[in-house]
């Protein structure tokens, strides 16, 4: 039973990690190398919090076998008083169990409390080898690390090389990463000064994994604060947001109207990147020996850009400089950064004017009588096969459990809140989850100790993941879906995933009174602990953290429910979303408005256009039709056929070549052109009806307005 949980958790870690990787990143396109490291980061981060439950109800069962160990007494020993959390044995009682019976032992009196009070420590259900959960923190946890603090920073210097060959592209990786690197080694050079200065700490290798370690969580711990602090109080919010269905289109329009100015700044500097391309493409010639290497960044441009900056032959001057190798280099780094901000923009554009057009037809059908969801521009999707069935959950049902969500994760972050303030204290315990937890534990219910630490770490991860999923660094940084993250988001993703976990779980062991080094407690400690280290190996971090991390925590929240950082970045000129009666605002917002205007009369056109085009593609095929009909009933029909019978309907399924046939695939070929070719038609045939007639010699009008 143990092995099927834990072999559930490793199967359904590693499912959750693909699918998001499949949904945020495009598999056939990125490279190889980045898709795997993705993934390894994203498992081994998901990996803990699934598995830490595990951990902490096996610790819960040897601290139940420690505790009875200290029990047993001796059975000449009269002057023992027992505490076993809420089991107590006094002298009295022992003095009177033997005044009433014939024994004298006094382990019978010991076995018989401790069976009626029910501390017989029975093994949990998910209890494990005792050292699966050892090797498989000290696999997870350097592993990430390894992959954090190394691997993943180069490769994200490596996707944004412009160096032309794989050593050029790892040398320049390199050295990007030597600003970083050499923090690192001033940082290791002062711990070890501090160690030198303290005699009774002794440096080893333990001693050292462990400084290291407790270096990685730190940082990781300050990071952390912001992550909480910002998400603690924006995922209630936005879950109460998003069932206030006008309210989140009047901010879906402010956002459109900020990201058309992204979205044209990004096309600008993509035009001005390419035109300097395209004059050194000119410049240089065929037999030029970096021909290559223009060809190769013409290779990353897609042919319609190529195509449009040719058309406009603008010419860029590079001075004195020709375009050497260095230059060829430096234009091709740029070429990849405005492709990918160019990219990136686009696909938030899309996304977000498909939200808004959602969120249209859902006010529309707010007050439909019928009870059926109507589309206009918004994307049908395959999973509502019944327009009824979509209206009451998009219309009805959605709102509800979005309000029920939000009044959840409101519970929930003002729990942690309170529990993160107060998690220092262990008499009286003042963290709700730890006095679950200690409840559940002297009731030994080890299922209910999974659940209570799977939801709390679940919502706390939620909280923090929340923000690294939804945050935008200077524009530069977007996890988008739909395929279209780019490599360079991805692999900070993972990297700040890999960063974030182990502090996020030490804090959390802390909030539920499982950190011995936090509480100042003698317990038994957790596998994960054993392996990760604590919080206080730097003295700096064991004398303040449960000073200031709960203060910091606090402050953050209060900042972010207040709305100050928006506020804020309002007054230094980056306009924010805060009211609608601002003026600011609401010009952005009739802005966006407008930009959704003309992006609904742009796809309404789309539409029409290719429904004409639908619509002339299936009269010509009734044109033929009806002209082979005529044909078999006049007798017409190609003698000789290959399919070596008479009839009419075989002769039809040959490989000759009808003139309709000839006339069908020519006409096909230049209707793109505007052109209609009607040579070899017989247009006195039977088969040709007026309508017929007046189509092939008068088409419809506006067929290529799209052209």
């Amino acid at each position: 039973m143990a092995s099927g949980i834990f072999i559930f958790d490793i199967i359904a870690t590693l499912a959750l990690s693909g699918l998001l990787l499949f949904s945020y990143g495009d598999w056939f396109r990125q490279r190889i190398f980045v898709t795997i490291s993705v993934l390894l980061a994203w498992y081994f981060s998901f990996l803990i919090i699934f598995v830490l439950p595990l951990d902490i109800s096996s610790t819960t069962y040897r601290q139940c076998l420690a505790n009875v160990n200290k029990t047993g007494l001796s059975s000449t020993s009269t002057n023992t008083i027992i505490h076993e959390q809420d089991v107590h044995i006094t002298e009295k009682e022992i003095i009177n169990h033997r005044l009433n019976s014939n024994t004298s032992s006094v382990s019978k009196v010991l076995q018989d409390k401790l069976h009626l009070q029910g501390h017989d420590c029975p093994p949990p259900y998910s209890l494990l080898d005792e050292n699966v959960l050892p090797n498989l923190w000290r696999v997870v946890y350097w592993s990430s690390q390894f992959l954090t603090w190394l691997i993943l920073p180069i490769m994200q210097s490596f996707t944004q090389a412009g160096e032309f060959t794989f050593s050029g592209k790892l040398k320049s990786a390199l050295w990007d990463n030597m600003i970083y690197y050499t923090s690192y080694v001033l940082i290791a050079i002062i711990l070890f000064i501090y160690i030198a200065m303290k005699p009774d700490l002794h440096l080893d290798w333990d001693r050292t994994k462990a400084i290291a370690a407790s270096a990685s969580n730190t940082w990781g711990l300050f990071v952390l604060v912001l992550m909480l602090g910002y998400g603690l109080v924006e995922v209630p919010r936005n879950c109460w947001n998003r069932s206030q269905k006008g309210f989140q289109l009047t901010r879906a329009y402010f956002r459109v109207a900020k990201l058309m100015s992204e979205k044209s700044d990004a096309e600008e500097t993509l035009d001005d990147v390419l035109s300097s391309v395209n004059t050194i493409a000119i410049t240089i010639g065929e037999s030029d020996q970096r021909r290559k290497l223009v060809d190769i960044i013409m290779s990353k441009v897609p042919l319609e850009m190529v195509e449009r900056i040719k058309r406009r032959r603008t010419e860029v001057d590079f001075g004195t400089d020709a375009p050497n190798d260095k230059t060829l280099i430096k234009l091709h780094r740029q070429v990849i950064k405005s492709l990918q901000n160019q990219h990136r923009t686009e696909a938030q554009w899309n996304d977000w004017t498909d939200y808004v057009f959602e969120l249209e037809d859902i006010n529309k059908n707010l007050v439909s009588n019928d009870h059926t969801f109507v589309h206009s521009l918004s994307k049908k999707s395959k999973f509502w096969f019944n327009p009824t069935i979509e209206w009451y959950w998009k219309c009805l049902l959605s709102p509800l459990m979005l309000r029920g969500a939000a009044l959840f994760s409101c519970i929930m972050s003002v729990l942690i809140i309170w529990s993160e303030v107060t998690f220092f204290s262990r008499s009286p315990t003042l963290s709700v989850f730890a006095a679950f937890v200690n409840l559940f534990s002297r009731n030994r219910d080890y299922f209910a100790i999974e659940i209570t630490c799977i939801i709390t770490i679940f919502y706390l991860s939620l909280c923090a993941y929340y923000t690294i999923f939804k945050i935008r660094v200077l524009n530069y940084y977007y996890l988008a879906g739909n395929h279209h993250s780019d490599e360079y988001t991805l692999l900070f993703s993972g990297a700040l995933l890999c960063r974030l976990t182990p502090p996020l779980c030490l804090n959390f062991l802390s909030m539920i009174h499982m950190d011995s080094h936090v509480i100042k407690y003698d317990m038994e400690e957790t596998a994960y602990t054993n392996i990760m280290g604590h919080m206080d190996v730097i003295s700096i971090v064991a004398d303040y953290f449960n000073v200031y991390f709960p203060i910091a925590l606090l402050a953050l929240s209060s900042a972010t429910y207040f709305s100050l950082g928006a506020r804020l970045l309002t007054m230094l000129g980056f306009q924010q979303f805060l009211a609608q009666d601002g003026d600011v605002t609401l010009e952005l917002v009739e802005e966006g408005k407008e930009h959704i205007k003309r992006e609904k009369r742009r796809r309404q056109r789309l539409a029409e256009s290719a429904t004409r085009r639908r619509d002339f593609a299936n009269r010509f095929g009734d044109i033929e039709a009806n002209s082979r009909d005529a044909r078999i009933r006049a007798g017409e029909i190609v003698k000789g056929s290959r399919s070596g019978s008479g009839s009419p309907e075989r002769a039809l399924l040959s490989n000759e070549t009808t003139p309709m046939h000839r006339v069908r695939t020519h006409s096909n070929h230049n209707i793109d052109n505007g052109s209609i070719l009607t040579e070899n038609i017989d247009l006195s045939s039977p088969g040709f009806t007026t309508a017929n007639r007046n189509i092939m010699i008068e088409p419809p009008r506006n067929i290529f307005d799209d052209i």
